[in-house]
């Protein structure tokens, strides 16, 4: 469960089956979402995580590669870091 600052809420649905790194970016996009629509009503840049190689233009994009669910730029396709990891360098 996700909680807003008003006290909103918001479950997140795993879905069965599949292999846990599918299962993890899916979660990952799920709480992406949430993420942006709080941003966006703050009023603050709906841009999260934000890609380092276009910073405040998009967010990057929660999927699976090789096995690995990892964060990507969804405009080269460059993998940014494990989920989970990100911001650890």
């Amino acid at each position: 469960m996700l909680h807003a600052p008003d006290g909103t809420g918001q479950g997140l649905i795993s879905p069965l089956g599949g292999i846990a790194a599918e299962q993890l970016a899916n979660l990952a996009d799920q709480v992406q979402e949430r993420a942006v629509e709080a941003l966006w009503s703050e009023g603050a840049p709906a841009v999260w995580p934000s890609c380092p190689a276009h910073p405040d233009t998009h967010p990057l994009t929660a999927t699976v590669v090789a096995g690995t669910a990892v964060w990507v730029c969804p405009k080269n396709g460059a993998t940014v870091a494990r989920i989970g990891e990100l911001g650890r360098r």
